[in-house]
């Protein structure tokens, strides 16, 4: 007699397709990010205050939520960016070497990368939504000598990072109960 796999405390729910989009000020050099859930990214140019914000880039991406069963409750995620794989970082820095030392231990790393707020500042992740996403890619992955470690931004990625680097591995994402 076979038993059924316990079903996984977290669930990614209420995924929406959207894009990621990137705007710039040419006058103070400012740049901010946001996602939008429209099918035709916006791209128009507008003021807002002192800043004339001009589109700069787009790429698709989603957000989602993740919902808990032990508790019932669902954790909302519209902070996030993405996840960045460590292999995309500069092969000089402390996060690739730290990736790469990780890598051979069977561990991928990645860094969550948040949305900046209007002051430039990036929105952190608390160690629970950290604790939420590690639980939540571990639990489904198939080969079970292989982990994921989710790292929070320590590194100011967001900062040297190009929106387009910020990847999300979508056979991480997408990994569904019984694949």
């Amino acid at each position: 007699m076979t038993s059924e796999p316990a079903k996984p405390r977290y669930e990614m729910v209420n995924v929406r397709p959207g894009h990621v989009i990137v705007e710039h000020d040419g006058r103070s050099r400012a740049v901010r990010s946001y996602f939008s859930a429209e099918p035709s990214p916006p791209v128009e140019e507008y003021w807002e205050g002192v800043h004339v914000w001009k589109h700069w880039g787009t790429a698709q991406s989603f957000q989602f939520d993740v919902l808990d069963h032990a508790t019932g409750k669902t954790v909302t995620f519209n902070e996030l960016l993405g996840l960045l794989y460590y292999g995309c970082c500069q092969e000089d820095s402390a996060i690739r070497l730290i990736g790469e030392l990780a890598h051979e231990n069977r561990i991928s790393i990645y860094i969550a990368i948040t949305y900046e707020a209007p002051d430039g500042t990036p929105t952190r992740l608390s160690r629970d939504k950290l604790v939420i996403l590690n639980r939540l890619f571990n639990d489904r992955l198939q080969a079970s000598k292989k982990k994921v470690l989710i790292l929070p931004d320590l590194f100011d990625l967001y900062k040297t990072m190009s929106y387009g680097q910020i990847m999300i591995d979508f056979g991480l994402t997408s990994m569904e109960e019984g694949r």
